[in-house]
């Protein structure tokens, strides 16, 4: 049984959460490189923020803008197109893995 998801609505939310950041002063490509979907645990990850602070305030947007999504953190990505801090906001708990096989 495969684990993948596909929640479409999902881009609504990712407009919403760039219309919020714009509404802060927090302009794509200027202040983060990028707002990418999380199928898999129903959030958003905005990538690529130079500075922690601006970072922590980013979080602080989107859990104004989605209340109901319980899950974020923010964490420094070292490497890729995406380098920076990220910060991940999302609604549903991440699956763990099995330890066993079937």
């Amino acid at each position: 049984m495969s684990g993948f998801a596909f929640h479409p609505e999902l881009f609504e939310h990712r407009t919403l959460a760039l219309e919020g950041l714009a509404q802060h002063d927090y302009i794509w490509l200027e202040h983060f490189t990028s707002v990418d979907l999380l199928h898999d645990v129903f959030g958003l990850e905005v990538c690529g923020i130079p500075k922690e602070e601006d970072a922590e305030v980013i979080m602080a947007i989107l859990q104004e803008i989605f209340p109901e999504w319980p899950y974020s953190d923010v964490y420094y990505h070292r490497y890729d197109r995406d380098r920076g801090w990220k910060v991940v906001i999302f609604k549903n708990r991440k699956r763990k893995k099995s330890s066993t096989t079937a």
